[in-house]
């Protein structure tokens, strides 16, 4: 017999009622819901605003490009060798080289 399995926020423990016919959930925590049904509201529910509590999609694009922009730095004053030690640690932003090739073009030009 298959559970709810949904955490509950008061106890922090798993649901265990039944899940409605043909759905992972129980009525209580959205096994009855079918979601958007016409095409506007498909694309109003992709393009919602928040993404998980505060956060925004704005919010994350701008944090992504300063921290790609952060990491171009430092990858620049290791390459000049103005700083020793291991990179920082954590995967490379994807704006990684758009960030690079903006901080690149204000090198001084070498005699």
């Amino acid at each position: 017999m298959t559970v709810c399995g949904a955490k509950l926020k008061a106890t922090g423990c798993l649901c265990q009622k039944p899940p409605v016919a043909e759905a992972k959930r129980c009525a209580q925590h959205g096994g009855l819901s079918s979601g958007p049904k016409t095409a506007q509201g498909v694309q109003k529910s992709a393009n919602r605003w928040l993404v998980h509590g505060r956060e925004t999609r704005l919010r994350r694009e701008i944090r992504a490009h300063l921290i790609a922009d952060l990491r171009a730095i430092e990858e620049r004053l290791l390459d000049e060798g103005l700083i020793l030690g291991p990179r920082t640690r954590g995967r490379k932003p994807r704006y990684l080289l758009l960030s690079r090739e903006g901080l690149w073009i204000h090198k001084s030009p070498e005699n």
